[in-house]
């Protein structure tokens, strides 16, 4: 059993030798590791070149369109059974290559599981734990449960369903496992973590908030997602978007609010204005926004 990872890379020297040692230190031989990176300039091409031989790996530097673009670049090419991708300031831990392939072979009718991961600072400590769940494609419609560096995928998933919607920037491990939830179910490894999501201030989740969250709503309403998690996404929109102004009294700021949450659901073509109405009182009365 083969691992094809596709590594999308950007001006991640800092984080990309330990995501490419992760890889290349797995126990498990039968794999390739393809890097797509969109011409870095921050001396991603050192770490490459510092690795060049190594087994399995192969990498190509060149402008892209994005991270789903460098993913889809990079599965075209890929030979193996299994699929995954990392980020390039995500890690594996020792034995995930393993364990995964143990699943597998041992599940036939699997065609793709996510396992158990961790949140990482910077320096690559543990935060917390990355809230996993039990699969529940009702429940993934509300919250993206499930770990990215954490998830493998048989080759003829992505011959049956595509590959990754390139007009998406964020969120589009989300649409992916939304489009194939609807009509695969999951499965989940359960016990120790596989992988360690890397947070820092240039990671795209953090340091583009707003534009990740309205990403996010309009993969929720693509997929017909839970009207409580519509709201939630517009309520987030909102209160970044109140942020961005200067301090203000409780009922100044709450009208402001109001105003904000109907204003992101004009923009988002939210048909539900009951909800609204009541989140709005709530904002009014209690909320502190």
């Amino acid at each position: 059993m083969k691992f094809s990872i596709v590594i999308p890379s950007y001006r991640q020297a800092a984080f990309l030798p330990a995501t490419l040692d992760s890889v290349l230190g797995q126990e498990w031989p039968e794999r390739e590791v393809i890097v797509r990176d969109g011409g870095s300039d921050d001396g991603t091409l050192d770490v490459l070149h510092a690795r060049e031989g190594l087994p399995g790996l192969s990498w190509v530097s060149k402008p892209d369109r994005g991270q789903a673009h460098a993913i889809n670049r990079g599965l075209r090419g890929a030979t193996g059974d299994i699929f995954a991708y990392l980020n390039s300031d995500d890690v594996y831990y020792p034995g995930a290559l393993r364990r995964v392939a143990e699943h597998f072979a041992a599940h036939p009718d699997c065609l793709i599981l996510y396992g158990n991961a961790d949140h990482l600072d910077p320096a690559g400590e543990v935060l917390a734990p990355y809230p996993v769940e039990g699969w529940n494609y009702s429940r993934l419609q509300k919250n993206c449960f499930i770990c990215q560096p954490a998830t493998f995928w048989r080759r003829e998933l992505t011959e049956r369903f595509g590959r990754f919607d390139e007009s998406l920037h964020f969120a589009m491990d989300y649409d992916f496992w939304m489009r194939v939830g609807r009509e695969v179910r999951f499965h989940r490894l359960s016990g120790p973590p596989l992988a360690g999501s890397r947070l820092h201030p240039a990671a795209k989740t953090v340091s583009q908030r707003p534009a990740v969250h309205e990403e996010i709503l309009q993969v929720v309403l693509r997929h017909r997602g839970h009207r409580g998690a519509v709201l939630k996404w517009l309520r987030a929109l909102a209160e970044i978007r109140l942020g961005t102004g200067g301090p203000r009294v409780r009922l100044a700021r709450a009208a402001r609010y109001v105003t904000l949450l109907f204003s992101a659901a004009r923009e988002f073509s939210v048909p539900f204005g009951r909800d609204l109405l009541l989140e709005a009182k709530a904002a009014l009365v209690t909320r502190e926004v």
